[in-house]
């Protein structure tokens, strides 16, 4: 160590410590430890992994949409970056297998192919090979009686005497004739250009690159032989100190050297040489090496094995680095130290090379120590431990330090741009959260939080966001005004990040990130496996990419697409993931703590990682993104291969067909989004299509249809399309002239049928004709006779109502002149003086008085049937009725000691039906009286809803059970027993107004009756 931590009493004020200088930077410069990944990664494709039909490689060259094709001893391989499809004898009619060379244009999609013998010629055009059985080709070129073999690139599979002349066509048409002793030029027909002496002794050190010939010697001095002549020149002769080996492949016009384990790329330039080195690979020269091919744009370069299969090494532009080789290094927070270095609470320095070294800071014990780190403007460094707050000192070369005492655990450190430094302190079971500042040595206490601040982000020069575990805070420095922003309480903050365009963006727990703009949160689609879901934080740089990294992968998107987004212009989003694949040495990235990445001055970024940091240079990363077009690569339809066309014709009542897509793509295969749609069909909707790239039907209907095909083609977040035609013909009962037909059939039928169901009908229509003729007979006589009813009805009507004014007159008269004679007769002072015949006289007065009552209801009783239900035109008191009543059955309730009580409103005016009113109020009474001695009746009302419910209740001796549902069940079954005859008066009555009644009884002991009218 390089220097030793003095302990301090950790308190609220400030301690300095003694220490001394010593040359830091010196120390940074000498120190080389720590590790690194390779910049390059390798896998190796064999036969034995059931990757390959066969190991030996001989030939690698791309063809004019971009699939990888090789030869091999077992046929020929395509390769779309995702699996290899091999053509040989067991899948084509091929009837020889091994190939070697590759020749042809690639710009005209023509790409030859001899099997052994070159009895049979493979043509791969169109993504596809085509066979051809047919006399092998001239390999040679007679001319002035001598053959020249054609060259066929670097190794070389030809069995001639490298002493032997040959030739080699050029891009335009030109053909070089190389012998030992001379070179000549000619063009394409074959006229000779020029011819220069010139001496060699093996033609294998040959080559060309674009339309010039060259001849590269051991020592790195060459010649160069174009269209102007021949000139020469010298390659780095300090690499030449070691043997090379040329590797010429012809198809592609790529030249190769390799020293040892180098690998480097032949260019040329105006007729000058010159090389590029591509990658130190360390099984290279063990390997068998036959041929390469360097693909620029996709960054792979393929080198086949003559025994080991092929292998493909990548170029990640991500490198992972940690101190310790061996073992696994969890990073959280860290600092920018310099314009190429970072520092971490832990006080270990990393450049995107190597661990620099370290300052001795107490080790951390909890996670809340690593999570956080802030350097002020005078480059002190502010980390925590334990409760406390430690500042170390630049001026002390960080040998010395202030400690600030908190009775709570420091969560973040942040500084402003007044180099204020704030703190946040987590909550506990007993304390809340808490914000203070520290500023010249003071702590301060902001404010009070229910919830944790996770981060601390500065807005401008006034505000600054304060994210928590429960929603968004902004907090004014000028006025010290804490305020909430709406609608974020259900967002656990995980980071806050301000734009170039000051727009905020927030990545959380388990809710992927949020725009906040305006006022309002928009989110945002995840990728498809909800990776985002756990987005740590964002990241932008200079090109408008936003850099998101999660616990699966590094994401890429585009901020533009975002935006356009978040404004309903589009409707997907791609996002372009990186994972171990380019470099990193897991994919489980770190967050929660601040800061959570840093962008170093040398356009490094540096994130933290479980294992590692991982540092990348934004602008020198080249995303491998989708292509711009899909191809169909095959149908198969149950199990047989149909030809490709503008129109696939799928056979009638087909079982299962299939689909397969060609997609040459060597990058991560999760970032394809292949669709497919098939139209005309239920539930029609995008579906995925996964890495097995094909689509399958069961079987459809007869008809036209269109399958769709999109994939996201980049960060645009455009589709790209793909349309296919596919028809199911019809069998001729499945045909529209045939459906037109049936219909037709059966609408003759149906017409037909019409027919005779209206001759039928016709024939019913006479008969019922006769039928209703005879029952109009019946019915008028039946009518005739109703008719004779109704009128002897009115007759008997008129003698009843007759019979009733003669009652009227003829008894109720004389009753009326016996009832007040006898009264007067008992106010006669010699009746009131004659005890015995004082009573027999009041005898013989109540007994004519309720005699002319019962005629009256009697008369009342038969002209309400006449009546049936009528409300009278003026009100009157139901009191006094009542009153009324009581008067008459006075002297009979004084005979058998019965109390009778009017407990009805007095204020109670009604318009029900008076005269049945009154007859069934006299039988309720009546009855009352009759089953009741030495007790009491008592009548009361109530009103609800336009009814009248007056009850009457005794204790007399009660009814039966038989009795009440006999009464209760009237209505519905108004069968007439010899019950009461006043009870069953009353209710032909109540029947007659549309009334109710309840009837509740016990034996010896009472009865209440309920009666219910309309009384308004």
């Amino acid at each position: 160590m390089f220097a030793m931590f003095v302990h301090t009493n950790l308190i609220a004020q400030m301690t300095l410590s003694p220490t001394f200088r010593y040359c830091w930077f010196l120390l940074l410069l000498t120190a080389v430890k720590g590790f690194c990944q390779e910049n390059y990664a390798f896998r190796w494709y064999t036969a034995d992994n059931n990757e390959l039909p066969q190991s030996s490689i001989k030939a690698i060259v791309p063809d004019k949409y971009h699939f990888i094709w090789m030869t091999t001893e077992n046929g020929l391989v395509r390769y779309d970056g995702n699996t290899f499809a091999a053509f040989n004898s067991s899948n084509t009619n091929l009837e020889g297998s091994r190939f070697t060379d590759i020749f042809g244009s690639i710009e005209k999609d023509s790409l030859l192919c001899y099997n052994q013998g070159k009895k049979e010629l493979a043509l791969i055009n169109g993504r596809k090979i085509k066979i051809f059985k047919k006399k092998p080709p001239v390999s040679n070129i007679i001319r002035k009686g001598q053959h020249s073999y054609f060259h066929d690139g670097l190794p070389s599979y030809l069995s001639i005497d490298p002493s032997q002349q040959f030739c080699t066509k050029l891009p335009n048409g030109s053909i070089f004739f190389i012998d030992p002793k001379e070179i000549e030029l000619c063009d394409a027909k074959m006229k000779s250009i020029y011819k220069i002496a010139y001496s060699n002794n093996n033609v294998f050190n040959f080559f060309a690159i674009g339309n010039d010939l060259f001849n590269l010697k051991n020592d790195g001095t060459y010649d160069c032989f174009s269209k102007n002549g021949k000139s020469s020149g010298k390659l780095d002769s300090e690499v030449f100190k070691t043997p090379h080996k040329i590797y010429w492949n012809i198809t592609t016009g790529q030249v190769f050297l390799s020293f040892k384990n180098k690998i480097f790329l032949l260019k040329d330039h105006n007729n000058k040489l010159s090389t590029e080195f591509i990658v130190e690979f360390k099984e290279f020269e063990n390997s068998n090496i036959v041929s390469i091919y360097y693909d620029r744009i996709n960054q792979k370069l393929y080198l086949g094995s003559n025994t080991n299969g092929l292998c493909i090494v990548s170029f990640p532009a991500f490198k992972s680095v940690k101190k310790d080789h061996y073992k696994s290094e969890v990073y959280y927070a860290a600092q920018a130290f310099s314009d190429s270095t970072i520092i971490t609470p832990r006080g270990r320095i990393f450049s995107n090379k190597k661990f620099i070294d370290s300052i001795p800071f107490p080790q951390p014990v909890f996670l809340d120590e690593k999570v956080n780190i802030a350097l002020d403007d005078a480059k002190n460094i502010w980390i925590s431990r334990l409760y406390n707050v430690l500042c170390y000192l630049k001026t002390a070369n960080y040998k010395e330090h202030l400690a600030y005492r908190f009775n709570q655990n420091p969560k973040v450190i942040f500084k402003d741009d007044q180099n204020t430094i704030w703190v946040s302190l987590g909550n506990t079971e007993f304390k809340k959260a808490k914000l203070h500042t520290i500023k010249n040595g003071k702590i301060s206490l902001v404010a009070i939080f229910k919830s944790n601040i996770n981060y601390i982000a500065q807005y401008d020069s006034e505000t600054l966001l304060l994210g928590t575990e429960k929603g968004l805070f902004k907090f004014n420095k000028s006025s010290r005004r804490l305020s909430f922003v709406k609608n974020s309480e259900n967002i656990n903050i995980r980071s806050i990040f301000i734009d170039s365009g000051k727009k905020i963006w927030l990545t959380t727990y388990e809710k992927s990130f949020f725009l906040y703009s305006d006022n309002t949160f928009y989110s945002f689609p995840v990728d498809e496996d909800n990776y985002l879901n756990s987005s740590h934080c964002i990241v932008e740089d200079k090109k408008g990419f936003f850099w998101i990294p999660t616990n699966k992968g590094l994401f890429q998107v585009s901020r533009k697409t975002l935006l356009q987004y978040s404004k309903n212009k589009i409707n997907s989003i791609y996002y372009h993931q990186y994972d171990k694949s380019d470099g990193f040495l897991t994919n489980e990235f770190n967050g929660g703590c601040e800061p959570n990445s840093n962008f170093l001055k040398n356009n490094t970024i540096a994130l933290p990682s479980i294992n590692g940091f991982v540092f990348f240079n934004p602008y020198k990363v080249l995303p491998l993104l989708p292509g711009n077009e899909l191809f169909i690569d095959r149908v198969i339809v149950d199990q047989k291969v149909l030809p490709l066309e503008e129109k696939i014709i799928l056979p009638n009542n087909f079982q299962r067909v299939s689909i397969l897509i060609a997609y040459p793509y060597y990058g991560n295969p999760e970032n394809l989004h292949i669709e497919a749609k098939l139209d005309k069909t239920p539930n029609s909707r995008w579906e995925r299509i996964k890495n097995e790239r094909s689509i399958s039907f069961t079987t459809l209907p007869p008809g036209e249809y269109k399958l769709m095909i999109r994939s996201l083609s980049g960060f645009n977040s455009q589709y790209v399309y793909k349309k296919i035609l596919l028809k199911v013909p019809a069998k001729f009962y499945q045909t529209a002239w045939f459906t037109f037909l049936t219909y037709l059939l059966f609408i003759v039928f149906v017409i037909f049928i019409w027919y005779v169901r209206l001759y039928y009908i016709k024939l019913k229509n006479i008969k019922l004709e006769q039928v209703i003729d005879e029952k109009t007979k019946k019915l008028a006589a039946t009518v005739k006779k109703l008719q004779k009813t109704k009128n002897n009805l009115k007759q008997e009507i008129k003698q009843q109502e007759t019979l009733v004014k003669s009652i009227s007159h003829d008894i109720k008269s004389p009753l009326k002149f016996l009832t007040n004679s006898i009264s007067h007769l008992f106010e006669n002072e010699t009746i009131q003086d004659d005890v015995k015949l004082k009573k027999h006289v009041g005898t013989i007065k109540m007994s004519t008085t309720q005699l002319y009552e019962y005629v009256e209801n009697l008369i009342k009783y038969s002209s309400i049937f006449i009546e049936g239900k009528k409300l009278e035109d003026e009100c009157y008191s139901l009191y006094e009725l009542i009153e009324e009543k009581i008067d008459i059955f006075e002297k009979i309730a004084e005979a058998e000691n019965i109390e009778i009580i009017n407990s009805v409103d007095k204020k109670l005016r009604i318009r029900t039906n008076k005269k049945a009113l009154s007859i069934i109020v006299h039988n309720l009474v009546d009855n009352a009286l009759k089953n009741t001695q030495n007790g009491h009746v008592e009548l009361f009302s109530g009103t609800k809803e336009n009814k009248l419910m007056l009850t009457i209740i005794d204790n007399g001796r009660g009814m039966s059970k038989e009795l009440i549902d006999y009464y209760m069940d009237f209505y519905k079954n108004p069968i007439v027993k010899n019950y009461h005859l006043g009870l069953h008066m009353i209710i032909e009555l109540l029947l007659i107004i549309e009334g109710n009644i309840n009837i509740t009884s016990t034996l010896n002991e009472g009865t209440a009756i309920e009666i219910i009218v309309e009384y308004d």
